[in-house]
């Protein structure tokens, strides 16, 4: 048999199982909109709202973290597209780690990725409470993620379709946000126009206060956490292989332009945001560091918009996560890791149960919103990071034993490969390692263990058994 041959028949092969992996899900997701899904998930609070305290941790030394973080996104998007080229499953990396390291690996992934998503919406829902105050101070600020959930439960049991559209049309207005927020910033650094005698804009921020870093490398460390909640997120892209319409052709597109863009906003915005003023005139505030500079900056109602706006990507953040925990939670109980109703499919295709679930899990943080307004942002952001740095860990893993066993001609390969990957993966541990030295963020380790525990119990006590009797039936 030719090469040919095998790569086609290979390729066949890998195209049936991805249709029985996905088996139900509506291929309802075009390009653009897997596209923006993507980039709607990753652009949230954690940029506008989580820069302000990474800011105070290590200055504006925090380009280094962000850009480190970039880096490491490139490298896992690059692994994870490489897999989901060859095998578009819903579930993706979840299913990915069963196939390179057993049931278990996939179970536990599948799981903590489901926690990440939960934990962040909590975080997000809070924070839009907290920042609707800016126009009324006395409001209740649980009411407004209540009623933000209930849409989006709404909307997700609804159709894929409509879904994709809310999150793609949420998603252009929060880019259209971040590159107007960039002209403006360098407009002000060039010009030095900043409407407020006492702060000047220029380049020379970044290092005449105290320095490039003057919080010591030890606080270039600490921020790194948060750095890397407002990049976590961006993985929702494979999840969605399961219903796009033509993903061996729109995965690789939507990699690389996801990945490349994501960067350039994140490392544009801050560093506009380090230029613009300096960086001990934004550390220190509750408030956004984005509506500070807008409202310094002497235009008439610019703090009432870009408030709003971080409300808006709030709002998307947490429709892009109640839809991947969804999707996550229907491709682990495909495979007998959860019950089987948890799978069941309403009218419209639509997971239901796995959707009603992941929306219960997330209101919890409705009650801690309630119960400790100003604490809980703080809480459960740093508690998302252990599962985020897992997720990504275990897609670089997954991909370079993915790519030793492969037979054939991959279709989106590494460059690089192995070395890029294993730079990759040194960094995610070197991360991990930062965020777990931290006093302030080493909560997140652990919160993130207690849980791994208890998916561990599961494991043994029913997830393991259900499964190989699943695996039993199917042979």
């Amino acid at each position: 048999m030719s090469s040919d041959t095998r790569n086609s028949a290979g390729r066949s092969h890998s195209t049936k199982r991805s249709r029985i992996a996905s088996q139900g899900l509506k291929r309802a997701l075009s390009d653009r909109q897997m596209q923006l899904l993507s980039m709607g998930g990753v652009i949230g609070v954690g940029l506008f709202y989580g820069s302000g305290q990474a800011l105070q941790l290590a200055g504006p030394s925090i380009l280094i973290d962000y850009a480190i973080g970039g880096l490491v996104v490139l490298i896992m998007m690059r692994a994870l597209g490489e897999m989901t080229v060859e095998e578009p499953l819903a579930g993706s990396f979840s299913r990915h780690a069963e196939r390179a390291m057993g049931p278990m690996a996939g179970f536990l992934t599948g799981g903590m990725w489901w926690f990440f998503w939960v934990a962040t919406v909590m975080s997000e829902l809070s924070a839009i409470g907290l920042l609707v105050q800016y126009w009324f101070p006395s409001f209740p600020p649980w009411i407004p993620g209540f009623i933000a959930l209930v849409l989006f439960t709404i909307a997700n049991l609804t159709s894929v379709k409509v879904f994709g559209e809310v999150e793609f049309w949420f998603a252009v207005l929060k880019i259209f946000a971040i590159v107007a927020f960039i002209l403006l910033g360098l407009f002000l650094a060039v010009t030095a126009l900043t409407g407020a005698a006492a702060h000047h804009a220029g380049f020379s921020n970044l290092w005449s206060h105290r320095g490039f870093f003057p919080k010591g490398i030890g606080g270039m460390l600490q921020a790194f956490s948060l750095v890397v909640l407002g990049y976590s997120g961006v993985e929702t892209l494979a999840v969605t292989a399961g219903e796009s319409q033509d993903p061996h052709e729109s995965i690789p597109k939507a990699v690389n332009n996801v990945s490349w863009r994501i960067l350039i906003l994140y490392l544009g915005s801050v560093f506009v945001m380090l230029v613009a003023f300096p960086w001990t005139a934004l550390a220190g505030h509750h408030t956004s560091p984005y509506v500070l500079l807008f409202a310094r900056v002497g235009v008439p109602a610019a703090a009432t918009v870009i408030n709003a706006i971080i409300i808006t990507s709030g709002l998307s953040s947490s429709n892009t996560g109640l839809y991947g925990g969804s999707r996550m939670l229907f491709s682990m109980a495909d495979k007998r890791f959860l019950p089987a109703s948890v799978k069941s499919l309403n009218g419209k295709k639509v997971p239901k149960h796995a959707v009603w679930i992941t929306g219960l899990g997330m209101s919890v943080g409705i009650l801690m919103t309630y119960l400790a307004p100003n604490s809980v942002y703080v809480w459960i952001s740093s508690a998302a990071s252990f599962a985020a740095l897992w997720t990504w860990g275990t897609i670089v893993i997954s991909e370079m034993l993915f790519r030793k066993h492969f037979q054939g001609q991959l279709r989106y390969p590494m460059p690089g490969w192995p070395v890029v990957p294993v730079i990759g993966l040194v960094l995610i541990l070197g991360t991990l390692v930062a965020i777990a030295i931290s006093p302030l963020t080493d909560i997140s380790v652990w919160a993130g263990a207690v849980w791994l525990v208890v998916l561990v119990v599961w494991w043994f006590a029913y997830a393991r058994q259900h499964n190989l009797d699943h695996q039993a039936h199917e042979v």
